[in-house]
């Protein structure tokens, strides 16, 4: 173990984690899942704190001991308000740079096509605004954003969004409208700035 590591281990317990919700964490996290702080509750329509978010910030110290152990970073996103699990081994790689490049594209052309509509990308955010099924349809008839949805391995627009929603950066708030999560808000707002520098 490193320094970092073992400055950790002087002051963790586990003991005192419940096996159940440390379970189903991680089972989120290997899934390819992030956990943001709060969650779209369906039933009643509005967003709420997520319980798994506010038990890893409460025993950080032990859940970061824990997956150093195993080889892997548990990583605390605070601007976009989310933990996910960096993997550490060569294979691991490959794979997480192919899922940060699915996600980020998809963002990227989310939030270009959003603001050469007219809108503020913060409504993609918003519960009672967010994108629907008719954006999503937009992208589909656009040939360019087509053949980068394809070069993604996406059969289609919907199974991107879709993509988003199982890793949680971001929500379906009915069968047909959709908004980010504050990961999804915060990576398109990080991507956006990427883009605006280069150019």
């Amino acid at each position: 173990m490193n320094d970092s590591t073992d400055f950790i281990a002087s002051e963790v317990n586990f003991s005192q984690l419940n096996q159940q919700i440390s379970t189903r964490i991680y089972q989120r996290f290997v899934s390819g899942k992030i956990i943001t702080r709060q969650r779209f509750h369906d039933v009643k329509s509005m967003l709420v704190d997520d319980a798994d978010y506010t038990y890893l910030f409460r025993y950080v110290k032990e859940f970061t001991l824990f997956y150093a152990l195993m080889g892997k970073n548990l990583v605390h996103h605070v601007e976009g308000e989310f933990f996910y699990i960096d993997n550490i081994g060569d294979a691991d790689i490959e794979e997480a740079d192919e899922h940060a490049l699915r996600t980020q594209s998809i963002l990227l052309i989310l939030a270009r096509y959003f603001e050469l509509s007219g809108r503020n990308l913060s409504q993609l955010s918003e519960p009672s605004l967010g994108f629907s099924e008719s954006d999503i349809a937009a992208l589909t008839k656009n040939e360019e954003y087509q053949a980068i949805c394809k070069a993604l391995k996406f059969a289609s627009w919907t199974k991107a969004i879709e993509y988003l929603v199982n890793r949680g950066f971001a929500f379906a708030t009915s069968p047909d409208t959709y908004m980010l999560s504050s990961a999804g808000a915060a990576f398109c707002l990080a991507l956006i700035d990427a883009y605006d520098a280069v150019r």
